[in-house]
């Protein structure tokens, strides 16, 4: 990147057919953004510098609004648009303004006479080296239209993966939380009034109901403490994994032997694995940066080394399908696939029919994992509630009773 940092301007004018413009730009000072706009034809009746200075590093985008942006890129380069041109309909017709931003940004490199892939590079946030290797390829190729689009279908493919996975996990932590607040409530405030009133009655009471009360005090003494700890636990947890390699491999290894959830988690990188390398197999990437690219994407750090290996592996001049069989964490369905791939010299389509099949797979496990849960999660809720209550209304039924 330049080291000099770039200004953002709004500015306000009328192009060369005399009809009023408004936009934004990025230069070095004013003098330069006056004088790029005179080249692009508009005459400038307003200018100003904004008090934002464009992107930085923490900029956030979220999925879905990358997915859209490469298909509306991939749709209009493919009828033949320039990019250029591309870029200024895409800022048209989007209302967000760090997506202008961004565009804005990829348009002035290019417009300087940049390459998209490293105009695309100056922001990893946004664009992984998948991206930027395949785009690359592309406009080496001549075949730039041709991977716009397969990154496209790539990317909505691993958004419909990530909602599956989101959908498949999103219930279950919805009840449990639920489960939780409604048992603090009924433990700090529901059932402290039930205490006031059996001190007051003086009668024995059940053994359920003494350990109910005897919980419900310890909470109301305890939730503060309980609070901290759990955010400290939180955040010791996420700074571990962000900063331990260790730590991180082995939480991840451990996920995947959770039931259930260890299943599904192995099934969606797999699918992934399998996307990636086809995407970037299909694009004319060398192996070795489609390997890299798959390794950085895969999601988990058992895997990811894995993948690293296979990099390693043909490096020193294994084949695919032999440095596969080295790895226990591919599965042997799979190594079958890879080997007819490489011998039939289809390997991209092949890799790309895995991952439908993976996803399919994996798509099973969803409905049945979420089938099985939600009777399971709905009859704890059940009886935890359940005993609560009964423990407070059994000395009220002995006390009935009685009279």
């Amino acid at each position: 990147m330049s080291s000099t940092r770039r200004q953002l301007f709004i500015y306000s004018g009328n192009n060369s057919q005399g009809h009023g413009v408004k936009g934004q730009l990025r230069a070095q000072n004013i003098e330069w953004a006056r004088h790029k706009l005179r080249r692009q034809g508009i005459r400038v009746n307003s200018i100003k510098r904004s008090r934002q200075y464009g992107l930085t590093a923490s900029s956030k985008f979220s999925s879905s609004d990358m997915v859209l942006f490469t298909q509306q890129l991939s749709t209009l380069v493919k009828v033949g648009i320039p990019l250029s041109k591309s870029f200024s309909i895409l800022s048209a017709s989007t209302q967000k303004p760090l997506m202008k931003m961004l565009i804005a940004e990829l348009k002035d490199d290019i417009a300087t006479g940049q390459s998209f892939a490293r105009a695309l590079r100056k922001h990893p946030q946004q664009f992984d080296a998948l991206f930027c290797n395949m785009v690359e390829s592309g406009e080496l190729s001549g075949k730039l239209p041709t991977v716009l689009e397969r990154l496209a279908r790539y990317q909505e493919q691993s958004e419909k993966l990530r909602k599956t996975i989101k959908k498949a996990l999103t219930y279950p932590c919805i009840v449990l939380v639920v489960a939780m607040l409604v048992t603090a409530v009924l433990l700090i405030k529901v059932i402290p009034e039930f205490a006031q009133t059996f001190s007051e009655l003086g009668a024995e009471l059940p053994r359920l109901t003494l350990l109910v009360l005897g919980l419900s005090d310890q909470v109301q003494r305890l939730w503060p403490a309980f609070l901290l700890g759990s955010g400290i636990c939180y955040g010791f947890l996420a700074l571990a994994l962000k900063h331990s390699t260790w730590f991180s491999f082995n939480a991840d290894r451990l996920l995947l032997r959770v039931p259930g959830v260890g299943k599904l988690v192995k099934l969606a990188i797999l699918a992934r694995f399998s996307r990636t390398l086809a995407t970037t197999f299909n694009a004319g990437v060398p192996i070795l940066d489609a390997l890299q690219s798959a390794a950085s994407t895969a999601g988990n750090a058992l895997y990811a080394e894995g993948i690293l290996t296979l990099r390693q592996d043909l490096t020193q001049g294994i084949s695919l399908h032999r440095a596969v069989i080295r790895q226990s964490i591919f599965p042997l369905a799979l190594q079958q696939m890879i080997i007819v791939g490489e011998e039939s010299g289809t390997l991209g389509q092949i890799l790309d029919r895995a991952g439908r099949l993976y996803e399919q797979d994996m798509q099973l496990a969803v409905d049945t994992l979420v089938q099985l849960t939600e009777p399971i999660l709905m009859l704890v809720l059940g009886l935890l509630i359940g005993m609560l209550l009964l423990a407070m209304y059994m000395p009220i039924f002995e006390l009935g009773s009685i009279i």
